[in-house]
């Protein structure tokens, strides 16, 4: 994977980690040699993993895989055109402290040796609005700035064994089409509501319409599907000219809805892709993420 010369602040994958739930105080923004910044999140079942990892407007590693083992903790960069490694002791929930080399002789952002990371303010990814930060929880940045690529990803594993592969081409003709500007009042008359749902294990599951809303709630649109056994529901945010945040929850049948943070927490970014057409991308664990296509 080639190496990117970053401008902004890069986003980097989650990764998978062996951390468990008792290393959750290392979550948040480490600051290394040459103002390395490396950001910890969370991740679903106890998991942490690495949700970016760069130095700011000057270099960044995409792929960082983080380990944790008692009180030591690793990292180490997939990329290939210039190397990151270290590993630490975890001398506090604040401090790390080890060796770490990073880049190659001769270049700007060249460092081998021991030194120390001191955690700071987690870092809302630059592709989400600064507006969301204290909305969205940070166990969630990764999924949200990644959505697409999550979706690509999972599209990716589809093969033509699968089962429901003759829906890829659709769904791949969704996730290229043209996006628009939106707002949360656009998706108000918005009525009915598809499930696609992408498994690498299992293949593609596409489901027909069902009905859904969109309603002010306190000055806010929430949105609901209101029929099928599989339902959502939640707030929706603007995030940028042309993309919404949804945080919600999801439920089954007539039970009662759940809210953003609890165990049915459902994230997910939501795109206009024609005047009577959207759709919301759901990343999950791994290689599953779920589409809502939304007509009017």
């Amino acid at each position: 994977m080639k190496n990117k010369i970053l401008f902004i602040l890069l986003l980097a994958i989650s990764i998978l980690t062996s951390a468990k739930a008792e290393n959750s105080n290392l979550v948040g923004a480490w600051q290394g040699p040459k103002n390395l910044m490396l950001n910890i999140c969370a991740l679903p079942e106890d998991r942490l993993g690495i949700c970016s990892c760069s130095i700011f407007r000057t270099f960044g590693w995409v792929d960082v895989a983080l380990t944790i083992d008692g009180d030591s903790l690793m990292i180490k960069a997939k990329d290939y055109g210039s190397p990151l490694v270290g590993r630490f002791r975890i001398e506090s929930a604040e401090r790390l402290t080890g060796i770490l080399t990073m880049g190659y002789p001769g270049e700007d952002w060249y460092f081998s040796g021991p030194t120390e990371f001191i955690k700071q303010k987690p870092i809302m990814p630059d592709n989400l609005s600064p507006d969301l930060e204290g909305i969205i929880l940070p166990y969630d940045y990764g999924k949200l700035a990644l959505d697409r690529d999550k979706a690509w990803d999972a599209l990716s594993t589809v093969s033509p064994n699968s089962y429901g592969y003759r829906e890829k081409g659709a769904i791949e003709k969704l996730l290229n089409a043209k996006t628009y500007p939106i707002t949360p009042k656009d998706l108000i008359g918005f009525r009915r509501v598809r499930s696609i749902q992408i498994d690498a294990r299992d293949g593609i599951f596409s489901y027909p319409y069902f009905n859904c809303r969109f309603k002010t709630v306190d000055g806010k649109v929430f949105f609901e599907k209101t029929t099928g056994s599989q339902r959502k529901s939640g707030y929706v945010y603007q995030n940028n000219p042309k993309s919404l945040i949804f945080l919600g929850g999801w439920s089954v049948n007539d039970d009662p809805q759940t809210e953003y943070g609890s165990s049915n927490s459902v994230v997910g970014t939501a795109y206009k892709i024609s005047s009577h057409k959207a759709i919301m991308i759901f990343p999950s664990d791994g290689y599953r993420v779920e589409i809502y296509e939304l007509t009017n």
